[in-house]
């Protein structure tokens, strides 16, 4: 049973490091994306991806853009 016990001791520390590193991560990538806080928020608690931000809106967008089944 003691070598049971360390190894899944071991597990939940290998598992919570790789939480800190991957939080770590994105704490980063947000940081270089400029991301107002209350986006980083969402993607904080999981209701967004990073990449539901962006900058999508920014581009100018044809009448055509909007209805691609139309160009069949």
């Amino acid at each position: 049973m003691g070598l049971f016990s360390f190894l899944l001791g071991l597990n939940e520390t290998i598992n919570e490091t790789e939480k800190k590193e991957k939080q770590k991560k994105l704490e980063q990538e947000m940081n270089w994306n400029n991301f107002d806080d209350y986006e980083k928020e969402e993607i904080r608690k999981g209701n967004y991806d990073i990449y539901n931000f962006e900058d999508s809106m920014d581009e100018d967008l044809d009448e055509d853009d909007y209805y691609s089944e139309d160009d069949k």
